[in-house]
């Protein structure tokens, strides 16, 4: 089977989405498929390569971080052209686009186009919702997709108050690679110490989603004030920003304003920050006692859970979106209000001071990540839809017929 895959990014931008297409892609490969994915450039610029089995092709037009709303308008015609380019050079059996319902109607306008010429089944895996004018203009194409993927239970409830068929929805939660997120090894352990001499000597606390007030980095930080207090050898490990995916370039001021309150408590030295690269985190997880997601949005997912289950770290998170879907709480973590840091703070003392119950905890959720949420079954679920989708194409057109 041949795939056309199309997303804004892939690593190393950092990211959700990009990590996800990282263990997909090479998977359907190792399946089989033969899969290739049009992309958005980096600062290298625009190349053509292959990386375990994924033909990649990175283009400007398809970089949104790169790209306002004017200048997708002004380049129209090319992003058309590029579009149709890659559809006619793959010559797929399955189109398959990720997070291409929101954003820019013009990339989805020239995406209809292709299926429109082609007749190729077109699946959108839809890993988040939005909430404005912008995002009701294209929820107007929802019945063009043959078939849709949601990455949670939340999020097919959120497509289909959009107007999204019901019955072309199917959940399919995030998988992990077992063999890059695994429990640390006490190499492992050592390494981690070598490479990071600041965590020498502390009990590491991980919060690994990006820098922002959306991903709760200042509820985490309010905890840990708290935190500190009753274990002063904790240390917070804060995920830097460089290289992740910034849409509306709101990071910078993000990053700006987390900095002024790790000022304001006192805990430039108690606090991390740090960029790990996509190679880099798994050994930053393993480094890790516990480690913690106080989302403050309607979070679709959140593959930090995965991540952090599979190296054996319970983790604290906020009651978002899908996350209650993976952490359950008291069994491999918890599950905290939203925006409580007192909350927050106080399942964190509470797995400090208990890290039997903590590694149970952990060695819980490693067990659930085994049984339901690996690379493998989430490309088995994938292929399932690709299956459907084209006896659906070919009922159609035998109906033509």
């Amino acid at each position: 089977m041949k795939v056309a895959m199309l997303h804004w990014a892939f690593p190393p931008i950092i990211g959700g989405v990009e990590s996800h297409l990282a263990m997909l892609c090479p998977e359907l490969a190792r399946c089989g498929c033969q899969v290739s994915l049009l992309t958005g450039s980096t600062p290298e610029g625009e190349v053509d390569y292959t990386w375990r089995g994924l033909k990649i092709s990175r283009r400007s037009l398809m970089d949104l971080n790169s790209l306002d709303a004017k200048q997708i308008m002004d380049r129209r015609n090319d992003i058309r052209r590029l579009i149709g380019d890659f559809i006619q050079h793959v010559h797929p059996d399955i189109i398959h686009a990720h997070n291409m319902h929101y954003f820019s109607p013009v990339h989805l306008e020239a995406l209809l186009e292709a299926k429109e010429r082609s007749g190729i089944p077109l699946i959108l895996t839809a890993h988040n919702v939005w909430s404005d004018s912008l995002w009701e203009e294209m929820c107007r194409q929802a019945l063009e997709w043959d078939g849709i993927i949601a990455v949670s239970h939340y999020i097919k409830k959120e497509l289909v108050k959009a107007g999204f068929p019901e019955d072309r929805i199917t959940v399919i939660h995030h998988g992990i690679d077992l063999e890059r997120f695994k429990p640390p090894t006490p190499e492992d352990l050592k390494k981690a110490r070598e490479i990071y001499p600041e965590i020498k000597g502390k009990r590491v606390i991980f919060h690994p989603a990006r820098m922002s007030y959306d991903k709760g980095c200042h509820v985490s930080i309010k905890a840990f004030k708290l935190i500190k207090e009753k274990f002063p050898d904790a240390l917070l490990v804060l995920a830097g920003t460089e290289k992740t995916v910034d849409w509306g370039s709101q990071q910078p001021g993000h990053v700006s304003r987390i900095k002024r309150l790790i000022k304001e408590l006192g805990l430039e030295r108690d606090i991390l920050i740090r960029f790990f690269s996509w190679e880099e985190i798994p050994l930053m997880y393993q480094a890790a006692e516990i480690c913690i997601y106080p989302s403050c949005f309607e979070e679709p997912f959140g593959l930090a859970m995965l991540e952090s289950l599979a190296t054996s770290r319970p983790m604290v998170v906020s009651r978002a979106g899908g996350m209650p879907e993976v952490i359950q709480d008291d069994i491999n973590g918890y599950v905290v209000p939203m925006y409580d840091h007192e909350a927050l703070a106080e399942k964190c003392c509470h797995l400090l001071a208990n890290p039997q119950k903590a590694r149970q905890m952990g060695e819980t959720g490693r067990q659930m990540v085994e049984k339901n949420f690996t690379r493998e079954v989430m490309t088995a679920r994938t292929l399932q839809v690709y299956g459907e989708a084209l006896a659906s194409c070919l009922r159609k057109q035998k109906q033509i017929a």
